[in-house]
C-alpha cells in the first residue's frame, strides 16, 4: 500500500488547473484542449510549476491545496476576497471624453485599458463622460478552480530552475558543488534570489555570468570609448598639423589660402 502524499506548505509541486466564474466562463487554465474551447489567446499551455505559499497562485487558492493529496483532482472555490477582491466602488471613476479624444481613443462600453498601470474598463459613455471602472474586471465574483496534483517536485536542480525563472526571469543557470552560475541581467533582484534558494531549497550560492547580450553590449561600449579616444586623439593631431602649417606659412610671409582667393578677385575688379 502506497502511502498517500499531502501538500504542506514550501512544497514544491507540479498542477494543471482551469478557473472559471460562477457563470462559467473559462478565463485562465493550463491545458490546451479547455483554452481552445474558451477561445483564449493562443499561447503555450502547459502544467505550472509552484512552490506552495510563496504566492505563486491567488491567496485562497494557495492556501486550499496544503493538505490535499497529490495525484487527486479536486474542485475549489473562491469567494470574491479570496479571490481578485471584492468590488470598490470608489474605483468606479468619471474621466472627461476629451482627455480620451487627446489620446486618439473612442471609448464604448466594454473597452479595457491600461491606464497607470492599471486595467480599466469603460462602463458607459454619456454627453462628455466616461464611466471607467478601474475594479479587476473578475473582482466581486465567485471563481471556480478545478486542480489536478500532478506531482511532487523533489530535486534541487528542478526548485532551483522554477525559483530563478521566477525571480530572474531566465532558465540558464549551471551548479556546480552548492555554487549556482546563472546568467542573466545585471539589474535582476539577485540577492532577494538567493535569499529565497537558501529558504527554500538548500545552502547554495548565486554568481551571476553576463549573458551573450550583456557581454556584446560591454564590448560595444569598450569598443565605442576606444573609438572615441582615437578620434579624439586624430582630431588634436590633425589640429596640431593645421596649426604648425599655419605657423610655418606665416613665417615664409604667406597669407593663408582664404586670403590670396580675395586679393586675386579685387585685382581682377
Amino acid at each position: 500500500h502506497k502511502k498517500k502524499m499531502k501538500v504542506k506548505e514550501k512544497d514544491f509541486i507540479e498542477i494543471d488547473f482551469t478557473a472559471r466564474t460562477e457563470q462559467g466562463k473559462v478565463f485562465d487554465t493550463t491545458q490546451e484542449k479547455e483554452a481552445v474551447k474558451a477561445g483564449l489567446p493562443k499561447a503555450e499551455y502547459k502544467p505550472l510549476q509552484i512552490c506552495v505559499g510563496e504566492g505563486y497562485l491567488l491567496k485562497g487558492l494557495d492556501k486550499a491545496l496544503e493538505d490535499k493529496e497529490v495525484g487527486k483532482g479536486y474542485e475549489i472555490t473562491l469567494k470574491p476576497e479570496e479571490a481578485f477582491g471584492k468590488r470598490k466602488s470608489e474605483l468606479v471613476k468619471i474621466i472627461p471624453l476629451k482627455i480620451f479624444h487627446e489620446k486618439k481613443i473612442n471609448p464604448y462600453p466594454g473597452l479595457p485599458l491600461a491606464l497607470d498601470n492599471t486595467i480599466a474598463t469603460v462602463r458607459a459613455v454619456s454627453g462628455g463622460r466616461v464611466i471607467t471602472d478601474f475594479n479587476h474586471p473578475l473582482a466581486g465574483k465567485k471563481i471556480i478552480y478545478k486542480i489536478i496534483i500532478r506531482k511532487k517536485i523533489e530535486k534541487p536542480e528542478e526548485k532551483i530552475r522554477i525559483l530563478l525563472k521566477r525571480y530572474l526571469n531566465t532558465e540558464k543557470f549551471e551548479i556546480k558543488e552548492k555554487k549556482i552560475i546563472v546568467e542573466t541581467k545585471l539589474d535582476m533582484p539577485i540577492k532577494e534570489a538567493e535569499k529565497k534558494i537558501k529558504e527554500l531549497v538548500g545552502d547554495y550560492t548565486l554568481k551571476v555570468k553576463e549573458g551573450k547580450e550583456e557581454e556584446t553590449k560591454k564590448k560595444a561600449k569598450e569598443k565605442e570609448e576606444e573609438t572615441h579616444e582615437e578620434t579624439k586623439s586624430k582630431e588634436e593631431k590633425s589640429g596640431e598639423k593645421k596649426e604648425k602649417g599655419k605657423l610655418e606659412k606665416e613665417k615664409k610671409g604667406e597669407k593663408p589660402k582664404a586670403e590670396t582667393k580675395v586679393r586675386k578677385i579685387k585685382e581682377k575688379q
